[in-house]
């Protein structure tokens, strides 16, 4: 079992901080806020999943686990990455349904905060006080769920509704894992015998919740397919108007370009300036030259590098560079 939950530990560390860094970069090319907030969110997962990490498999058999002061550290710390990694989420739906007033994006994270640090402080350290603690982080789920819910339903908008209905799936998938959460919590907190596979497995980590990383899988699933859509469509139509990082690159690059494919140095003044998006006439007036040379010139440059047009040679240029 400790070799099943060691490498299942690490795919699940490796798949969060993937996750994150595709999602950040789908959202630098798009700027899109999803993407941004699912990147934070992700990114907070996986320290969820390392403290754990650190408690069951390297701190295992070491005097320091059990002192007081290391305790209290690890309460916050976990506390911290369960606040960050839920509260990502509800702003996430806050995105994606659009509208939400800022009162209600803050005050959920805010109570269910206030909620986990009691359930901490409050409850005696026993069973009962870890399955009210992790239970949070489900009942903040089905309170997403129930919103987004109602949400749909009072949607007059027949397109809005529409594009809601694309996440059906995931919604009634997300229930269901949610409901596993409190059952897989339930069976091993509060009832003292309850066997079976999974059992097995949160013998060796037990503050590891199996029904939750496979809701949060299939969550990555989403946001990388999200994601790589975010990129490709970068890749499609890559930038073509100026600004200082832009010209950065282009003088850096330009030169291997064109030593790849053999442009001679006026063709390569030609090719600096299709990459800054003019066309054959602002060329011309730019270098000075008749609009039949450049034609001429961005000719050479097509069959030397085998490409149709200006935009695939534009996207050539940025996928090679």
């Amino acid at each position: 079992m400790e070799f099943i939950v060691f490498h299942f530990t690490l795919f699940m560390l490796l798949s969060s901080i993937l996750t994150s860094a595709t999602c950040l970069s789908a959202y630098l090319v798009s700027r899109r806020q999803l993407m941004l907030i699912a990147a934070a969110g992700f990114l907070f997962y996986f320290f969820d999943i390392a403290w754990v990490f650190q408690d069951n498999i390297l701190a295992a058999g070491h005097a320091w686990r059990d002192n007081g002061t290391y305790l209290a550290l690890r309460s916050v710390a976990t506390l911290v990455s369960g606040v960050g990694f839920i509260s990502s989420f509800w702003l996430l739906v806050c995105a994606y349904l659009g509208g939400v007033p800022r009162a209600v994006k803050l005050v959920p994270c805010v109570v269910f905060c206030i909620l986990s640090i009691a359930a901490l402080v409050a409850m005696p350290e026993n069973n009962l006080e870890r399955f009210a603690f992790y239970t949070m982080r489900a009942l903040f789920l089905f309170w997403m769920l129930i919103y987004a819910g109602v949400r749909y339903l009072l949607q007059k908008n027949e397109s809005e509704r529409a594009r809601l209905r694309r996440s059906a799936g995931l919604y009634l998938l997300l229930w269901v894992l949610g409901v596993g959460v409190v059952v897989e919590d339930a069976l091993y907190f509060l009832v003292p015998g309850a066997g079976g596979f999974i059992m097995d497995l949160r013998a060796v980590a037990p503050e590891r919740n199996y029904c939750e990383n496979a809701l949060v899988l299939c969550c990555m699933v989403v946001a990388c397919r999200s994601a790589f859509k975010a990129l490709s469509l970068r890749f499609e139509n890559p930038p073509v108007k100026s600004s200082a990082p832009q010209e950065e690159f282009i003088e850096n690059n330009l030169p291997y370009f064109s030593r790849r494919y053999q442009l001679s140095p006026r063709e390569q003044e030609i090719m600096r300036e299709v990459l800054r998006g003019k066309d054959n006439q602002n060329i011309a007036s730019e270098l000075h030259l008749s609009l039949s040379t450049v034609k001429v010139h961005v000719h050479n440059i097509l069959q030397k590098t085998g490409l149709e047009n200006r935009k695939a040679l534009i996207r050539e240029f940025w996928k090679d560079a």
